[in-house]
């Protein structure tokens, strides 16, 4: 939560040490307007999850660091049918109605319209951003429910430095995270590593089937920047990700017995970025981005002891340019930028089959490949009228190749009611075109009787978007009370009524459906015990309505209670324990998913100046989804222990 930043990360002797320096980069949040502000005072709400949080929540990735988030829900049990990923959902939008980025550039690569969290390692980042409600004023599409933005940052030290992390986990999990920078002055380079894997977990006893696949992810990245004249700076991003998975499922054929069919797919992402920055003094500045995204992805189905094979292969492309400029007037901050974005993607399948000759291999496009671009101008205005009232009108216009035109106009102001009181608002559009998979890539699941066809003809859904909260601070205690409603047309979702039979597997399509709304609100509070101890609580509500079915959303827990504390107890030794409760969540109109609660417990202590040993259990009371059960979202992994070691270089106390 942004109300509690401050006290979060003050917490920590290295936080301490870096306001010694007067580095106060990690009290500034910029995901809401595009410009630094004080996370304090900010004009949108802007929560955020520092790196060292996440290490308390026991994070290796950032849906883990994501999952116990108040107002958000991270989790994989709710997404089983693609393979149990960690897309988030905000405000009651997932899949692509949240936008995530990585340095303000989008993420592309999804699963079914989905981000992974899962596969961003949390080794080289510095915070995490979390803005709610529809923000296509600055992000464009698919920033209905919000935006997710994933910050790293250059190494705070002059000269060497480094981090290592080395853990164990239960289901033979293992964790190694590595970073190596050096700093003089303005120049400065970074090589990042991180390596994680897990078992799977079995779908029934006796069975080989696996609910969850095997997983190995191995992460390599570099990072640089340097001044290259006075007030220009240049900074690139290099990064590999791949993505192993390995599955097992096992079919019985009439007269044949069971055959058992491995199911490896693997997904190698790699990531290229340059931003040049030029200040032109006052608080004015230029920023130019160059990016590209190429995603190679292999899935197989290999029958054990049978020629009758599937192979496909995924490509995906992306190119993107963007400039804003930032121009300081005084009480008004002015914000003006372009971006332009070009998409590929395409999907070929090998398949051998049985006929009259024999063995016959055919090799085929399965997607045609396909190709999108996309223009757009945004402009903001961010006026302080005095120290109590901001206001920030903005509006963006996009030209796509295939939806046509959007424009997406957002208003937000902030008002310092007094020293201990802030009141926000904010109203939107949002906008989303329909994901490479719901244009044309085919979900084949027809070992279990069903596959999912692309449609060319989907319109983009559109979006309206309220949002307000006020807070209250005072010495040792806070409390925010927030609430959102959204408006939502032309809704995509798999049409389950216009299913099509062939040969014992159906198939369905996604189709625009009229409407769909959603509303809540959220409660939370902190308060600080002593010197040495933190308690935060919040509540938050959900409400979700398809108004034409006439039933909630699924999969959408409308109440959720999330409480923590942390502190140092005696002999240095560190605890965080982490609370939260989960309603029951409708489904569809006969199936309910069962409400659940989690613990997470961690206790470390310092071995050596920055450095630690800890011992820490992801849900604690073992509650997960029973096999075989319709419409359990509960979490796929029951109780996970984890024992580790992290330290940091130089090991001095500064």
């Amino acid at each position: 939560m942004a109300m509690f930043v401050s006290l979060i990360s003050a917490s920590s002797p290295r936080k301490a040490r870096a306001q010694a320096r007067g580095d106060t980069t990690r009290d500034v949040v910029v995901t809401g307007t595009r410009t630094p502000e004080s996370a304090q005072r900010a004009t949108v709400k802007t929560e955020t999850v520092t790196g060292e949080e996440a290490i308390r929540r026991g994070a290796t990735n950032v849906g883990e660091a994501l999952s116990s988030q108040p107002g958000v829900q991270v989790n994989p049990g709710a997404y089983g049918y693609l393979g149990n990923v960690s897309a988030i959902q905000i405000q009651g939008f997932d899949r692509d109605r949240v936008l995530v980025l990585e340095d303000g550039e989008r993420v592309v690569g999804d699963v079914g319209g989905a981000i992974d969290l899962a596969n961003i390692p949390t080794g080289d980042i510095d915070r995490i951003e979390i803005v709610t409600g529809p923000t296509s004023s600055l992000y464009g599409a698919s920033a209905i429910g919000g935006v997710v933005n994933i910050l790293t940052g250059p190494p705070r030290l002059e000269g060497p430095s480094g981090r290592a992390r080395l853990e164990g986990r239960s289901y033979r999990g293992l964790v190694l995270q590595g970073n190596g920078a050096y700093r003089k002055g303005a120049t400065w380079a970074g090589l990042d590593l991180n390596y994680t894997r897990q078992d799977g977990m079995v779908a029934t006893e006796g069975l080989p089937d696996l609910r969850i696949p095997e997983s190995n992810r191995r992460m390599l990245g570099i990072r640089a920047g340097t001044s290259i004249a006075k007030g220009i700076d240049v900074r690139v991003r290099g990064r590999w990700l791949r993505d192993r998975l390995d599955g097992v499922e096992s079919t019985v054929t009439p007269g044949l017995g069971r055959y058992i069919v491995d199911l490896p797919e693997e997904t190698n992402r790699y990531t290229l970025h340059v931003i040049e920055t030029m200040q032109l003094g006052g608080g004015s500045s230029l920023r130019f981005t160059l990016g590209r995204q190429w995603i190679d992805g292999v899935s197989a189905k290999d029958r054990r002891n049978s020629p009758l094979d599937e192979v496909r292969e995924r490509h995906h492309r992306m190119h993107s340019a963007e400039g804003v400029a930032t121009i300081a007037d005084g009480p008004r901050t002015w914000v003006a930028g372009a971006r332009f974005e070009a998409e590929s993607f395409g999907q070929e399948l090998t398949k051998s089959e049985s006929s009259s000759q024999g063995i016959v291999t055919t090799h085929l496009p399965e997607v045609d490949s396909q190709s999108l671009a996309s223009g757009a101008a945004y402009a903001q205005l961010r006026w302080r009228l005095g120290d109590w009232l901001t206001l920030l009108p903005g509006v963006r216009g996009e030209l796509h190749t295939r939806y046509g035109s959007a424009v997406t106009p957002r208003l937000a102001l902030s008002s310092r009611v007094s020293k201990t009181v802030q009141v926000r608002a904010s109203g939107g559009r949002g906008f989303r075109g329909p994901s490479a998979k719901e244009l044309g890539f085919i979900f084949d699941h027809s070992i279990y009787g069903y596959r999912v066809d692309g449609n060319p003809s989907l319109s983009p859904e559109t979006s309206w978007g309220i949002n307000g909260d006020v807070g209250w601070q005072d010495g040792r205690a806070q409390i925010r009370a927030s609430g959102f409603a959204n408006w939502v047309d032309d809704l995509i979702e798999i049409d389950l009524s216009a299913g099509k039979a062939t040969g014992g597997v159906t198939s369905y399509t996604y189709k625009n459906f009229g409407a769909a709304r959603t509303m809540g609100a959220q409660l939370d509070a902190g308060y600080r015990i002593g010197d040495r101890f933190h308690a935060e609580a919040s509540y938050a509500y959900l409400y979700t309505r398809d108004d034409v079915n006439r039933r909630p959303l699924g999969g959408r827990p409308p109440h959720t209670v999330t409480t923590s504390l942390r502190g140092t107890a005696f002999w240095n030794i560190q605890g965080y324990l982490r609370w939260r409760v989960v309603t029951d969540a409708f489904v569809d109109e006969t199936t309910r998913s069962p409400g659940y609660s989690s613990i997470d417990l961690r206790v470390s202590r310092p071995i050596w100046p920055r450095s630690e040993a800890y011992v820490g259990v992801l849900n604690l009371v073992d509650v997960h989804q029973e096999p075989g059960r319709i419409g359990d979202l509960r979490p796929p992994f029951g109780r996970v222990f984890y024992v580790g070691i992290r330290a940091e270089f130089p090991w001095e106390e500064e």
